[in-house]
């Protein structure tokens, strides 16, 4: 290939294990694991984690981000947040899971991410636990779909149907 010249990346993905530890009126607790991330990183709610995995798809420019996202704030704002998170400035670990969080893992998920189209993302969801997948075309319906297996038993009015 000549020298400057860019690929073109039209077929990738990135896979992410997801371990729910404790839920609880409505919050998560868990690990996101990746094969980008040098260890565990410990979340201790939604946000957080859906902040680290655009982090990660930003950084490795896929699956691309087909619109640049919208703030309240400046961008300086949020490129300071950022470089204090990397130098240990502010992270989760403030609030850290006590050990019966940590104890047993409630659900564990494989999260692939394909397209972020639409300004949210579009991909798979599998149960590990149940070998259940199923595909979602939105962040909210992953978390639904989620929430939906973390119920488990639980009277639901409008059941998500697993493959």
């Amino acid at each position: 290939m000549e020298a400057g010249k860019k690929t073109l990346v039209t077929a990738m993905s990135i896979s992410m294990g997801v371990e729910i530890i404790s839920y609880g009126h409505g919050v998560l607790k868990g690990e996101l694991q990746s094969r980008y991330l040098y260890k565990p990183f410990e979340f201790v709610n939604l946000v957080r984690m859906i902040e680290k995995m655009e982090e990660i798809f930003d950084n490795n420019g896929f699956p691309q981000r087909f619109l640049l996202p919208r703030t309240f704030g400046s961008a300086k704002r949020e490129i300071l947040k950022r470089e204090a998170e990397r130098y240990g400035f502010m992270n989760d670990a403030t609030n850290p899971m006590s050990e019966e969080e940590s104890g047993g893992r409630k659900c564990t998920f494989e999260i692939t991410v394909r397209f972020r189209q639409n300004a949210t993302w579009q991909g798979q969801i599998i149960w590990v636990e149940k070998n259940m997948r199923q595909n979602f075309r939105s962040v909210l319906e992953m978390l639904k779909l989620m929430d939906e297996a973390l119920m488990d038993g639980a009277e639901r009015i409008k059941p998500v149907e697993w493959q």
